[in-house]
Protein backbone atom coordinates (compact mmCIF):
# COMPACT_ATOMS: atom_id res chain seq x y z
CA UNK A 1 0.00 0.00 0.00
CA UNK A 2 1.41 3.35 -1.14
CA UNK A 3 1.83 6.41 1.90
CA UNK A 4 0.39 9.84 1.29
CA UNK A 5 2.52 12.17 -0.43
CA UNK A 6 3.25 13.40 3.52
CA UNK A 7 5.40 10.63 4.35
CA UNK A 8 5.47 11.07 8.19
CA UNK A 9 1.90 10.77 7.99
CA UNK A 10 1.23 6.79 8.13
CA UNK A 11 -2.00 5.30 6.63
CA UNK A 12 -5.16 5.27 8.56
CA UNK A 13 -6.87 2.21 8.79
CA UNK A 14 -9.81 3.27 6.42
CA UNK A 15 -7.46 4.44 3.92
CA UNK A 16 -6.12 0.65 4.22
CA UNK A 17 -9.98 -0.40 4.41
CA UNK A 18 -10.83 1.24 0.98
CA UNK A 19 -7.31 0.07 -0.74
CA UNK A 20 -8.35 -3.43 0.26
CA UNK A 21 -11.87 -2.91 -1.31
CA UNK A 22 -10.44 -1.75 -4.66
CA UNK A 23 -7.69 -4.57 -4.90
CA UNK A 24 -10.29 -7.19 -4.04
CA UNK A 25 -13.42 -5.07 -6.70
CA UNK A 26 -10.17 -4.95 -9.01
CA UNK A 27 -9.81 -9.20 -8.94
CA UNK A 28 -13.96 -9.76 -9.12
CA UNK A 29 -13.92 -11.37 -5.47
CA UNK A 30 -17.70 -11.30 -4.47
CA UNK A 31 -18.54 -9.44 -1.07
CA UNK A 32 -15.09 -7.62 -1.55
CA UNK A 33 -16.05 -5.23 1.48
CA UNK A 34 -16.70 -8.02 3.38
CA UNK A 35 -13.65 -9.54 2.90
CA UNK A 36 -11.24 -6.57 3.19
CA UNK A 37 -13.02 -6.29 6.63
CA UNK A 38 -12.40 -9.47 7.69
CA UNK A 39 -9.03 -8.74 6.53
CA UNK A 40 -8.35 -5.81 9.09
CA UNK A 41 -10.17 -7.69 11.31
CA UNK A 42 -8.24 -10.79 11.52
CA UNK A 43 -5.34 -10.36 9.59
CA UNK A 44 -4.22 -6.83 10.91
CA UNK A 45 -5.88 -6.95 14.62
CA UNK A 46 -7.84 -4.07 14.23
CA UNK A 47 -11.45 -3.96 16.52
CA UNK A 48 -13.91 -2.68 14.02
CA UNK A 49 -15.51 -0.56 16.17
CA UNK A 50 -12.44 1.45 16.61
CA UNK A 51 -11.55 1.63 13.33
CA UNK A 52 -15.23 3.17 12.63
CA UNK A 53 -14.44 5.51 15.59
CA UNK A 54 -10.78 5.93 15.98
CA UNK A 55 -9.74 5.66 12.45
CA UNK A 56 -6.38 4.79 14.11
CA UNK A 57 -3.04 5.13 11.47
CA UNK A 58 -1.42 1.53 10.25
CA UNK A 59 1.98 0.41 11.53
CA UNK A 60 4.50 -0.15 9.82
CA UNK A 61 4.70 -4.16 10.31
CA UNK A 62 0.29 -3.95 9.65
CA UNK A 63 1.41 -2.11 6.42
CA UNK A 64 4.01 -4.85 5.26
CA UNK A 65 1.23 -7.80 6.94
CA UNK A 66 -1.57 -6.41 4.14
CA UNK A 67 0.54 -6.01 1.24
CA UNK A 68 1.66 -8.93 2.06
CA UNK A 69 -2.62 -10.59 2.36
CA UNK A 70 -3.56 -8.85 -0.86
CA UNK A 71 -0.44 -9.90 -2.86
CA UNK A 72 -1.34 -13.50 -2.07
CA UNK A 73 -4.99 -12.67 -2.15
CA UNK A 74 -3.91 -11.53 -6.03
CA UNK A 75 -3.10 -14.86 -6.90
CA UNK A 76 -6.54 -16.09 -5.71
CA UNK A 77 -5.63 -18.03 -2.53
CA UNK A 78 -8.19 -18.30 -0.38
CA UNK A 79 -8.15 -15.93 2.27
CA UNK A 80 -8.78 -18.68 4.72
CA UNK A 81 -5.74 -20.02 3.72
CA UNK A 82 -3.98 -16.76 4.27
CA UNK A 83 -5.38 -15.86 7.30
CA UNK A 84 -4.76 -19.46 8.93
CA UNK A 85 -8.09 -19.86 10.23
CA UNK A 86 -11.74 -19.73 9.63
CA UNK A 87 -14.80 -20.03 12.44
CA UNK A 88 -17.27 -22.78 12.56
CA UNK A 89 -20.05 -23.40 14.63
CA UNK A 90 -18.25 -21.09 17.06
CA UNK A 91 -14.88 -23.25 16.62
CA UNK A 92 -11.76 -21.28 15.53
CA UNK A 93 -10.42 -24.23 13.07
CA UNK A 94 -7.37 -24.50 11.38
CA UNK A 95 -6.85 -24.22 8.13
CA UNK A 96 -4.20 -24.47 5.12
CA UNK A 97 -3.20 -26.27 1.93
CA UNK A 98 -4.08 -29.78 1.74
CA UNK A 99 -7.67 -29.21 3.77
CA UNK A 100 -10.90 -28.05 2.63
CA UNK A 101 -12.40 -24.79 4.31
CA UNK A 102 -15.36 -25.61 6.74
CA UNK A 103 -18.36 -24.17 4.59
CA UNK A 104 -20.90 -22.25 6.98
CA UNK A 105 -23.64 -24.46 5.13
CA UNK A 106 -22.41 -27.44 6.08
CA UNK A 107 -23.60 -26.16 10.03
CA UNK A 108 -26.99 -27.13 9.02
CA UNK A 109 -25.78 -30.21 8.95
CA UNK A 110 -24.63 -30.12 12.83
CA UNK A 111 -27.78 -28.65 14.05
CA UNK A 112 -30.02 -31.22 12.64
CA UNK A 113 -27.81 -33.41 14.21
CA UNK A 114 -27.71 -31.78 17.52
CA UNK A 115 -31.66 -31.85 17.17
CA UNK A 116 -32.06 -35.01 16.89
CA UNK A 117 -29.64 -36.50 19.37
CA UNK A 118 -30.02 -34.92 22.93
CA UNK A 119 -27.62 -33.19 24.84
CA UNK A 120 -27.19 -35.96 27.96
CA UNK A 121 -27.41 -39.01 26.17
CA UNK A 122 -24.62 -41.11 25.59
CA UNK A 123 -24.49 -41.74 22.17
CA UNK A 124 -21.61 -43.16 19.50
CA UNK A 125 -21.50 -40.88 16.40
CA UNK A 126 -19.14 -41.97 13.11
CA UNK A 127 -18.31 -38.95 10.86
CA UNK A 128 -17.11 -39.60 7.62
CA UNK A 129 -14.70 -37.55 4.72
CA UNK A 130 -13.57 -35.54 8.48
CA UNK A 131 -11.25 -33.45 6.68
CA UNK A 132 -10.63 -30.33 9.03
CA UNK A 133 -12.81 -32.63 11.98
CA UNK A 134 -15.65 -29.41 11.30
CA UNK A 135 -18.08 -31.41 12.02
CA UNK A 136 -16.59 -34.34 14.39
CA UNK A 137 -15.40 -31.35 16.69
CA UNK A 138 -18.61 -29.43 16.27
CA UNK A 139 -20.88 -32.00 17.53
CA UNK A 140 -18.14 -33.37 20.21
CA UNK A 141 -18.20 -30.01 21.79
CA UNK A 142 -22.17 -29.85 21.86
CA UNK A 143 -21.99 -33.60 23.01
CA UNK A 144 -19.46 -33.63 25.90
CA UNK A 145 -21.21 -37.74 26.34
CA UNK A 146 -20.84 -38.27 22.74
CA UNK A 147 -17.75 -40.98 21.31
CA UNK A 148 -16.62 -39.90 18.13
CA UNK A 149 -14.79 -41.29 15.49
CA UNK A 150 -14.25 -39.85 13.13
CA UNK A 151 -12.18 -40.45 9.57
CA UNK A 152 -10.84 -39.77 6.04
CA UNK A 153 -8.05 -41.18 3.66
CA UNK A 154 -6.69 -37.99 3.34
CA UNK A 155 -2.97 -38.30 6.05
CA UNK A 156 -2.40 -34.86 5.48
CA UNK A 157 -6.19 -33.51 6.41
CA UNK A 158 -6.28 -35.67 9.36
CA UNK A 159 -3.36 -33.58 10.69
CA UNK A 160 -5.23 -30.46 10.40
CA UNK A 161 -8.08 -32.13 12.13
CA UNK A 162 -5.73 -33.24 14.98
CA UNK A 163 -4.53 -30.07 15.49
CA UNK A 164 -7.86 -28.43 15.52
CA UNK A 165 -8.77 -31.19 18.10
CA UNK A 166 -6.14 -30.23 20.62
CA UNK A 167 -6.57 -25.63 19.93
CA UNK A 168 -10.14 -26.86 21.07
CA UNK A 169 -9.14 -29.09 23.92
CA UNK A 170 -11.52 -31.63 22.37
CA UNK A 171 -11.04 -35.10 24.38
CA UNK A 172 -14.09 -37.17 22.81
CA UNK A 173 -12.95 -37.34 19.49
CA UNK A 174 -10.94 -40.07 17.72
CA UNK A 175 -9.36 -38.97 14.06
CA UNK A 176 -8.48 -42.46 11.79
CA UNK A 177 -7.31 -42.85 8.45
CA UNK A 178 -8.70 -45.10 6.05
CA UNK A 179 -11.56 -44.99 3.21
CA UNK A 180 -15.03 -44.57 5.02
CA UNK A 181 -16.17 -46.78 6.79
CA UNK A 182 -12.96 -49.00 6.95
CA UNK A 183 -11.65 -47.77 10.72
CA UNK A 184 -15.06 -48.68 12.06
CA UNK A 185 -14.38 -52.18 11.98
CA UNK A 186 -17.53 -54.11 12.89
CA UNK A 187 -18.68 -51.08 15.06
CA UNK A 188 -22.26 -49.69 15.53
CA UNK A 189 -23.16 -46.35 15.91
CA UNK A 190 -26.40 -44.26 17.24
CA UNK A 191 -25.46 -41.30 14.49
CA UNK A 192 -23.34 -41.33 10.79
CA UNK A 193 -22.64 -37.89 9.77
CA UNK A 194 -20.49 -36.66 6.86
CA UNK A 195 -19.66 -34.20 4.27
CA UNK A 196 -18.35 -36.13 1.13
CA UNK A 197 -17.00 -35.07 -2.37
CA UNK A 198 -20.37 -34.14 -4.21
CA UNK A 199 -19.55 -31.24 -7.28
CA UNK A 200 -20.07 -32.99 -10.75
CA UNK A 201 -16.63 -33.43 -12.71
CA UNK A 202 -17.87 -31.58 -15.67
CA UNK A 203 -18.54 -28.50 -13.01
CA UNK A 204 -15.35 -28.53 -10.95
CA UNK A 205 -13.62 -26.53 -13.88
CA UNK A 206 -16.40 -23.76 -13.57
CA UNK A 207 -15.73 -23.51 -10.02
CA UNK A 208 -13.80 -19.83 -8.52
CA UNK A 209 -9.68 -20.17 -8.49
CA UNK A 210 -9.85 -20.41 -5.05
CA UNK A 211 -11.41 -23.68 -5.00
CA UNK A 212 -10.17 -25.20 -8.09
CA UNK A 213 -6.54 -24.15 -7.97
CA UNK A 214 -6.07 -24.56 -4.19
CA UNK A 215 -8.16 -26.43 -2.54
CA UNK A 216 -8.22 -30.60 -2.76
CA UNK A 217 -9.40 -31.90 -5.42
CA UNK A 218 -10.05 -35.54 -3.39
CA UNK A 219 -12.35 -33.24 -1.30
CA UNK A 220 -14.43 -32.04 -4.12
CA UNK A 221 -14.85 -34.38 -6.89
CA UNK A 222 -18.26 -36.32 -6.67
CA UNK A 223 -17.32 -38.28 -10.17
CA UNK A 224 -19.67 -37.91 -12.95
CA UNK A 225 -22.89 -37.64 -11.22
CA UNK A 226 -21.84 -36.00 -7.83
CA UNK A 227 -22.91 -39.15 -6.07
CA UNK A 228 -19.86 -41.58 -6.50
CA UNK A 229 -19.00 -41.12 -2.24
CA UNK A 230 -22.81 -40.32 -1.46
CA UNK A 231 -23.61 -43.70 -2.84
CA UNK A 232 -21.35 -46.02 -1.17
CA UNK A 233 -21.81 -44.03 1.95
CA UNK A 234 -25.77 -44.57 1.75
CA UNK A 235 -25.13 -48.63 1.01
CA UNK A 236 -22.77 -49.09 3.53
CA UNK A 237 -24.52 -46.77 6.37
CA UNK A 238 -27.12 -49.72 7.63
CA UNK A 239 -24.14 -52.07 8.96
CA UNK A 240 -22.97 -49.24 10.92
CA UNK A 241 -25.99 -48.39 12.49
CA UNK A 242 -28.25 -49.12 15.55
CA UNK A 243 -31.81 -50.12 14.81
CA UNK A 244 -33.71 -46.13 14.71
CA UNK A 245 -29.86 -45.14 13.80
CA UNK A 246 -29.42 -41.62 11.31
CA UNK A 247 -26.88 -41.08 8.59
CA UNK A 248 -26.45 -37.27 7.90
CA UNK A 249 -24.92 -36.70 4.82
CA UNK A 250 -24.48 -33.10 3.00
CA UNK A 251 -25.08 -32.91 -0.64
CA UNK A 252 -25.21 -30.89 -3.51
CA UNK A 253 -27.70 -28.45 -4.03
CA UNK A 254 -29.78 -29.13 -7.00
CA UNK A 255 -29.46 -33.15 -5.74
CA UNK A 256 -33.00 -34.56 -6.74
CA UNK A 257 -34.80 -36.98 -3.69
CA UNK A 258 -35.78 -39.71 -5.77
CA UNK A 259 -32.31 -41.32 -6.06
CA UNK A 260 -31.27 -40.75 -2.46
CA UNK A 261 -34.92 -42.16 -1.91
CA UNK A 262 -34.56 -45.36 -4.16
CA UNK A 263 -30.58 -45.94 -2.82
CA UNK A 264 -31.56 -45.23 0.57
CA UNK A 265 -34.59 -47.59 0.56
CA UNK A 266 -32.65 -50.59 -1.23
CA UNK A 267 -29.65 -50.42 1.90
CA UNK A 268 -32.23 -50.87 4.47
CA UNK A 269 -32.47 -46.98 4.84
CA UNK A 270 -36.09 -44.54 5.13
CA UNK A 271 -35.30 -41.28 3.92
CA UNK A 272 -36.60 -38.97 6.69
CA UNK A 273 -36.05 -35.47 5.41
CA UNK A 274 -33.84 -33.25 2.94
CA UNK A 275 -33.15 -30.42 4.63
CA UNK A 276 -32.62 -27.09 2.36
CA UNK A 277 -30.04 -24.16 3.43
CA UNK A 278 -30.86 -20.35 3.60
CA UNK A 279 -30.77 -19.90 -0.64
CA UNK A 280 -33.65 -22.60 -0.44
CA UNK A 281 -31.15 -25.10 -2.28
CA UNK A 282 -30.62 -29.28 -1.13
CA UNK A 283 -28.15 -29.28 1.62
CA UNK A 284 -28.72 -32.12 4.07
CA UNK A 285 -30.26 -35.71 3.34
CA UNK A 286 -31.48 -37.73 6.68
CA UNK A 287 -32.31 -41.10 6.32
CA UNK A 288 -32.80 -43.77 9.67
CA UNK A 289 -32.07 -47.45 9.70
CA UNK A 290 -35.59 -49.14 9.74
Amino acid sequence: MKRPPDKDKAPSALDALKHAIGTLQGLGIPGAAEEARAILRDGLGIDLLRLYRDNPPLSPDQLRRLDEILERRKKREPLQYILGFVWFCGLKLLVGKGVLIPRPETEILVEETLRRAGRQREIKILDLCTGSGAIALALAKNLPRASILATDISGEALIWAERNRRENGVENVRFAKGDLFGPAGDSVFDFITANPPYIKEERLKTLEPEVVCWEPGIALSGGADGLELAGRIIRGAAAHLERGGRLLMEIAGGTESGPLARMAGEAGLRMEALVRDLANLERVFIAEKV
